[in-house]
């Protein structure tokens, strides 16, 4: 029994000790916005690629959002590495400053905004999406920051569905 109990507790300190990560990814995004929609796919591939480096926050920053919608929207998505962030007063992102969605905003264990900006360069504004694009924001910048680097500024504004922001 005690040899037992001994192994239990080795093999549960063993599941329940996580490093703990100082770069932190918030992905403003909206269940209805298509860019949001479409950018999923390349927010997916960058958190398998630096999940062990960081960690990835879906933020859903619309007072209409939900458990159920964001729970749905990351599920449809296959975004299964990124925690759910219901922001319905819009505090995360009013302090952060996220205007779009999809915005990534990374964060340094200090929560200091060290990457602002674009996931990729797909789209040039709303409704003009390029077929071919070639500068993945996102990755380079996580790259970089994962390296000791500075990404380089001025860093290139989203492209996406504006935030409304709640009146007061």
């Amino acid at each position: 029994m005690k040899i037992f109990l001994f192994l239990f507790i080795l093999t549960s300190s063993k599941c329940i000790v996580a490093q703990p990560k100082n770069i932190h990814v918030y992905a403003f995004v909206a269940e209805e916005c298509p860019i949001s929609i479409y950018m999923a796919g390349a927010l997916s591939e960058i958190a398998q690629s630096y999940y062990s480096k960081a960690d990835f926050n879906l933020v859903f920053p619309l007072k209409s959002s939900s458990n159920k919608t964001a729970s749905s929207f990351k599920t449809k998505n296959k975004l299964p590495l990124y925690n759910i962030v219901l922001d319905k007063n819009q505090s995360i992102s009013k302090q952060l400053g996220a205007t779009v969605t999809p915005e990534v905003i990374i964060t340094d264990a200090n929560n200091e905004i060290i990457y602002k900006g674009r996931i990729n360069d797909a789209y040039l504004e709303p409704g003009k999406r390029r077929h071919i694009f070639g500068n993945n924001d996102l990755n380079n910048a996580l790259a970089m920051i994962i390296e000791g680097k500075e990404f380089p500024k001025p860093w290139k504004k989203a492209v996406g569905c504006f935030i409304t922001y709640n009146k007061k």
